[in-house]
């Protein structure tokens, strides 16, 4: 019994002593007890009861929103890897790669030349399926029929269709209609890897003639058809870009000259594939320094010395490649449709019937005073009469015919002396553009090449280089340097340049643009202001 009952009981004694009419004894006190305790028991289960059922239903709640969340998270893991699996950009090692077996020349159709915006140019070249050796022929309207995803710069007299093979889709096509082979775009792909992996902080390649490793480090990398908006190369291209814009213009040394007509070159198909406003008016001055320095006679020579007297054919190629690469951009620079003209002319006398294309004379006397006459300059003087349109002229038919059965015997790697790198990466371009049966059997044997003595890191070394260029590329890294962008530039050649043999004459589109007449083969484009993108 409780304290408190037994107080209960003393208190009823105190009450009712004496008095048991009015107290009937223990019987009444405990139902009154019994009744009090009952209370008591059900308000101490009231608050457990409710506790315990409160947390009944919350653990059945939880369980339901554990349940649910986990059934939405196993959908999303499921969606994620879907998306996985449909993304792969992995480019094909080079080990994997094998030489596809030869198949017999068909007809091949080619699509609707169509034109759109760089967004970003897709560098995954895993779409080389059924390549063939299909050679360029001169029936093919090969630079008017390929898909062209560059956008050039918006001139009605340039062609925006010259390099129109340079995007992903473009130079499967090309590599399939004219016999790039899948080992080749490995090489290539292998020396962007390591030309970015070499790049110098500041954007610019090598240690000397900076302006001229990096223009030709520029070329390549565009070539392929990589803008600085490329994932994979885009930030390589961009610091290049900036390097070769805020580079001084330099004249003085006769390797200048060279350095710098590289430099325009290569800033100038910079400004004909992306547009950007910053690269115009550095381009422009870079023109305009090669203009003002060609000599009257339309050549040039070291120093960018104007007088006339001695003419270098092998520094005129690389000013005649830039001035051409600036008519391209459709940008006015004061003088540049009249050194087209000089330069043009210029190589019309050199070419022809019996001393052809030699490295220097003077005074126009090209049947006499002639220092030397190297293979490779038949090849340069070809090449630069070619990217100026005059492909058919009769002054380099005999030339292309040489290069074609005479040069072809001396592709041997360690027969560079005779016949180097330097005079392949023209003589491959002017097979390229002659076509027909020139282009097949000079694909065949240049890939080779390449391809088997190309280093595992990416780079070739030049063949027994010689001493007066060696000297000026800063030591073996330069050498590497100037090696691999012209073996990379050799590999592009199927989309590069489209076969230009049906292409209109650059005096004929300078003509027509001074009556007010827009080329026939461009009557279809507009012509539109440039768009002003700033890249810094």
């Amino acid at each position: 019994m409780s304290e408190y009952d037994d107080s209960i009981e003393d208190y009823d004694e105190d009450l009712y002593d004496g008095d048991e009419d009015l107290y009937d004894g223990d019987e009444d006190v405990l139902a009154i007890q019994e009744e009090y305790r009952r209370k008591r028991l059900v308000e101490s289960l009231i608050g457990p009861c409710i506790s315990t059922t409160f947390h009944v239903v919350l653990l059945i709640v939880m369980a339901f929103l554990i349940v649910d969340q986990t059934t939405i998270k196993k959908a999303e893991i499921q969606v994620e890897l879907i998306e996985d699996e449909e993304v792969e950009l992995e480019e094909p090692e080079p080990e994997d790669i094998e030489e596809p077996e030869e198949i017999e020349e068909t007809e091949v159709t080619t699509p609707v030349v169509t034109t759109v915006a760089v967004e970003d140019v897709d560098t995954n070249d895993t779409a080389l399926e059924d390549v063939n050796d299909e050679a360029p022929s001169t029936d093919d309207n090969s630079d008017i029929d390929m898909v062209s995803e560059i956008t050039v710069s918006p001139s009605a007299f340039a062609s925006a269709n010259v390099m129109g093979g340079r995007g992903a889709a473009g130079r499967a096509g090309s590599l399939s209609k004219f016999g790039g082979d899948k080992k080749g775009q490995a090489s290539l792909m292998n020396a962007l890897h390591w030309l970015a992996k070499v790049q110098n902080p500041d954007g610019s390649w090598g240690s000397k003639s900076k302006p001229g490793l990096t223009g030709l480090a520029l070329l390549t990398f565009l070539a392929h058809g990589d803008s600085h908006l490329s994932k994979r190369f885009g930030t390589t291209v961009k610091n290049a870009i900036q390097w070769l814009v805020q580079s001084p213009i330099t004249k003085g040394h006769r390797h200048h000259a060279y350095d710098h007509a590289i430099k325009t070159y290569a800033l100038c198909e910079a400004y004909s594939m992306t547009g950007l406003y910053a690269i115009k008016e550095p381009m422009k001055e870079c023109v305009k320094l090669i203009i003002d320095n060609q000599q009257q006679s339309g050549a040039f020579d070291y120093s960018y010395t104007t007088a006339e007297g001695r003419q270098d054919l092998s520094l005129s190629g690389w000013n005649f490649q830039a001035l051409k690469a600036a008519f391209g951009t459709g940008c006015e620079v004061e003088g540049l449709h009249e050194a087209i003209y000089k330069a043009v002319s210029w190589l019309k006398g050199m070419g022809g019937s019996g001393v052809s294309f030699t490295y220097e004379s003077k005074n126009n006397n090209f049947n006499g005073a002639v220092k030397s006459r190297q293979m490779s300059m038949r090849a340069v003087g070809s090449l630069c009469l070619q990217l100026f349109g005059e492909g058919d002229c009769q002054e380099i038919k005999d030339d292309i015919r040489t290069i074609a059965t005479v040069d072809i015997k001396r592709l041997e790697w360690q027969n560079a002396p005779e016949f180097s790198l330097y005079s392949w990466y023209y003589a491959t371009q002017v097979m390229f553009q002659s076509g027909g049966k020139n282009w097949k059997p000079w694909n065949r044997r240049f890939q080779s090449l390449l391809n088997a003595n190309q280093n595992k890191e990416g780079y070739w070394e030049y063949p027994n280089m010689h001493a007066g260029v060696a000297g000026h590329l800063g030591g073996a890294l330069g050498e590497k340097i100037y090696a691999t962008t012209l073996c990379g530039l050799m590999l592009t050649v199927y989309y590069r340049y489209l076969p230009s043999n049906k292409s209109v004459s650059i005096l004929t589109k300078i003509a027509n643009k001074k009556e007010g007449k827009k080329d026939v083969k461009q009557d279809k484009e507009e012509d539109v202001e440039d768009e002003e993108i700033e890249l810094f």
